[in-house]
């Protein structure tokens, strides 16, 4: 992904998170549903984050040989990880103490 559509982004942008991200370990939860809000998947991301830009998302390296994985720069959405185990839903990994997690739903847009 090339850019991404970051409005609605952080108004005050925490450049003390980002550089805090960069390095880290990111444990991403997406939910996609379609325009009224009804539940069309779920899927999760673990990596570490590679780069973080107001404009262009967060970048996460999911594994050796994989693409990396970009989300919205919405550091709001961000939260310190708390200790513990965390299995992932569409894979057979366990994640143990990610240093960071993150919550997104992704709406799907109306089609016409």
């Amino acid at each position: 992904m090339d850019s991404i559509d970051s409005e609605g982004c952080d108004e005050d942008w925490d450049q003390d998170l980002a550089d805090d991200l960069i390095g880290s370990s990111l444990l991403v939860g997406l939910t996609y549903v379609d325009p009224e809000g009804a539940l069309l998947s779920r899927r999760q991301i673990f990596g570490i984050v590679e780069t973080v830009d107001a404009e262009t998302g967060i970048v996460i390296r999911t594994g050796e040989g994989d693409e990396p994985f970009t989300v919205a720069p919405l550091l709001d959405a961000i939260e310190v990880g708390e200790p513990g185990l965390y299995q992932l839903a569409d894979q057979d990994r366990i994640v143990e103490n990610p240093d960071f997690t993150a919550l997104f739903t992704v709406t799907e847009p109306r089609r016409n």
